[in-house]
C-alpha cells in the first residue's frame, strides 16, 4: 500500500480507501452486515488506514458497523485506521428526511457519529453538502469550533462549489475536501478546485472514481440492475453504447499495463498529484483487494491524455 500526506496534517494516508455508502444498504437493496464488516477487516489489514463513510449512509447503520469492525478482535484495528464521516442528511421523526448542517444539527450529528463508532473523539468530519439554509461561514463556525474543543482532530467539506470552498477557508482552514472525480466527470479538475486545494494545502479525497459503474471491470447493460437502481434507466440507448465503445478502447489500454479498466480509472485519478486518495466502493474482499491492486500505480502524462481523448472520441 502506498501512502501520501494528507494536506498540511501529519497524517500520512492510504492512496485507496474504503468507502461505505453500499454498507448502509440504502438504495442498494439487500446488502450483508457480515460481507460489509469483512471488507472492512480485510482493508485494514491490506494497509487502508481511512474509512469513508456518512451518517446518511444507511441513516447511521454504516457508521455502527465500522465501529463494530474496527473494535472487533481486540481493537487492534482501531488503532491503525481512521474514520472519516460527513454530515448533513439523517433521518428524523416519522421517518422524514433532515438535510441540514445547522449549529444544533450538527451538535446532535456529533454526538450520535461518537455513540455510533465507539469514540470519544472524531478523526475527520467533512459537512457533506451545503444546505441552502445555513450560511457557509457559520456552518464552518460550528464545525472548526467542536475541533477546537478536542471532539474533532480534522475538519473539511464535500461537493462545495469553488466559490463555497473559498469562504470556507477564509471561515476556518480546511484539512480535507471530497468532490466526484474521473476520467467521466473532470470538472473538479476543469473549474480549479483542485488547483485551489494545492494552493491551500488541502487534502483531496475523490469519489464516483468508476463513473457509476460505467468504469468497473465489466460495464453492465440496464437489465442486469433491479428496476429501482437508477442504472435500469441510464444504462442504456445510444449514449449508453457510446460509453461501451470508451470501455472497449480503455480496456486495450488497461491491457498495457497489465490492468482492469476499474484499476486504470483508479490510477488515472490518483496521478494526479492534487490527489491524495481515491475512495473505492466494496462488498466483498474480492472485490477490494481488485482495486487495492491499483494503489502505487501512477500513469504517465501521455497515458493520461490518451485515457481523456478516447472518452470524447469513441
Amino acid at each position: 500500500m502506498t501512502y501520501q500526506q494528507m494536506g498540511n496534517t501529519d497524517f500520512s494516508v492510504s492512496d485507496i480507501i474504503l468507502g461505505t455508502w453500499k454498507a448502509g444498504g440504502t438504495g442498494w437493496g439487500a446488502v450483508n452486515d457480515f460481507d460489509s464488516i469483512d471488507t472492512i477487516e480485510y482493508c485494514v489489514d491490506s494497509g487502508v488506514n481511512l474509512i469513508d463513510t456518512a451518517t446518511g449512509y444507511g441513516y447511521g447503520r454504516a457508521e455502527r458497523l465500522i465501529g463494530f469492525a474496527l473494535q472487533g478482535e481486540g481493537g487492534s484495528r482501531k488503532s491503525t485506521a481512521k474514520v472519516m464521516t460527513k454530515w448533513y442528511l439523517w433521518l428524523g421523526e416519522d421517518d422524514v428526511k433532515i438535510r441540514s448542517v445547522s449549529p444544533e444539527t450538527q451538535a446532535r450529528s456529533l454526538a450520535g457519529s461518537k455513540a455510533r463508532l465507539g469514540v470519544d473523539k472524531l478523526d475527520i468530519v467533512l459537512l457533506h453538502r451545503d444546505d441552502k439554509v445555513t450560511p457557509i461561514e457559520t456552518a464552518i463556525e460550528t464545525l472548526a469550533k467542536f475541533q477546537s474543543e478536542g471532539h474533532i482532530s480534522h475538519i473539511g467539506v464535500s461537493n462545495y462549489s469553488l466559490e463555497h470552498l473559498e469562504r470556507a477557508q477564509k471561515t476556518a482552514p480546511l484539512q480535507m475536501y471530497q468532490p466526484p472525480f474521473s476520467l467521466l466527470n473532470t470538472t473538479v479538475r476543469d473549474d480549479g478546485r483542485l488547483a485551489f486545494c494545492r494552493e491551500n494545502g488541502i487534502a483531496v479525497t475523490v469519489y464516483r472514481v468508476l463513473g457509476g459503474g460505467l468504469l468497473a471491470p465489466r460495464i453492465k447493460d440496464g437489465d442486469e440492475y433491479a428496476f429501482w437502481d437508477p442504472r435500469f434507466e441510464s444504462h442504456r440507448g445510444p449514449e449508453f453504447e457510446r460509453k461501451k465503445r470508451v470501455h472497449a478502447e480503455l480496456g486495450k489500454v488497461a491491457q498495457r499495463f497489465d490492468s482492469s479498466v476499474l484499476q486504470l480509472a483508479v490510477s488515472w485519478v490518483l496521478s494526479h498529484r492534487e490527489v491524495t486518495c481515491a475512495i473505492i466502493g466494496a462488498t466483498t474482499p474480492e472485490q477490494a483487494a481488485h482495486s487495492l491492486a491499483a494503489s502505487g500505480k501512477r500513469l504517465p502524462q501521455n497515458v493520461i491524455d490518451e485515457c481523456e481523448e478516447i472518452v470524447t472520441t469513441a
